[in-house]
Parts: structure tokens; sequence; C-alpha cells
């Protein structure tokens, strides 16, 4: 299972659920059939997808059995699933976010700096690296920066230039 976002309100009036996405990119959300909504309790429920579109910042979901905005607001806070990504086509030097997570990142000269923590989404969107001790290095997700992301090695290469990781 992937996780694809969070509920985060409801949307109109007949129980559709606004959801804030956690995979970039997210356009590929417009295409799914059904999603996986857990609850506290850790369990997770499968919902035929209706509706999926973009709006704004976030994705809107028309489920089926979901049709009361008293029931979609008592889903707000939990997280939304799928089962697989495997229909998504990535272009080259496109990456999901949850991919890069945990892996190595090293200078173009070889120099562990750390492991990417997470990634802070923006204007710009910034690699968070910690190293050995704990500290956190941000580094702008950039071409420019970041010349290679290797996921079968599981390694990022950073262009260091002075003051970037000081």
């Amino acid at each position: 299972m992937f996780l694809i976002g969070t509920i985060v309100g409801t949307f109109g009036n007949k129980g559709d659920l606004k959801v804030n996405p956690s995979i970039h990119p997210d356009n590929c959300l417009s295409l799914v059939k059904s999603i996986f909504i857990e609850d506290e309790d850790g369990r997770k429920q499968e919902f035929n997808v209706i509706r999926a579109k973009k709006h704004k910042n976030i994705f809107v979901f028309t489920l089926e059995g979901i049709d009361d905005m008293n029931v979609a607001e008592n889903l707000s806070g939990l997280s939304v699933y799928l089962s697989t990504l495997d229909f998504i086509e990535l272009q080259k030097n496109e990456y999901f976010y949850h991919d890069l997570e945990g892996m190595d990142v090293y200078t173009s000269d070889g120099n562990l700096i750390g492991k990417v923590d997470h990634i802070m989404q923006g204007g710009n969107d910034i690699l968070v690296i910690k190293d050995e001790h704990d500290k956190e290095i941000m580094i702008p997700f950039a071409d420019e920066l970041i010349p290679e992301v290797n996921l079968k090695e599981k390694t990022i290469t950073v262009n260091a230039i002075e003051g970037l990781i000081d």
C-alpha cells in the first residue's frame, strides 16, 4: 500500500472529500479507480472512486457510498492509500518523493552528507537530509544542485557549492 494523502475536509454538501496529496507528481490521482481509507484503528476500507479532480493544490474525491457531508466530515484527518502505483509512468527526472526518503546523499566528490529524511514541498521543493549527528541539511531540489538520482543504488549526488552544506 502507498500513502497518497490525508483527508483535510469536505468539499460541497454531498460528501466529497478534500485530500491533500503526499505523492509527487500528483497528477496521477485523477486516474485512480479505488482508494483505501485508514481509520484510527489502522483498518483500511476500500472505496470506489466515482470522480477525482484537482482543485488548486488539493484533490477532490467523490466516493461510492459517501454521499453525505456529515459522514464525510468524520473522515477528516484520516490517511488515504492506493494498493499500487504500477499504472503511473514517470517521465525522465521525475520521482515519487517517498522513494527518495532514506536514500544516501553524497557530494559529487564522493563524501557522504547523510540520508534523505523528508522533502519539504513549496515553491521550490527542498531535500531535508540528516547527517550522522542528526543535524538537518536543506538542499533545494534543483537540477543544478542535484545532478544524479540513482534509484537502483539508492543514492543522490549533490553539487556541493560553497555554503550549501556547512
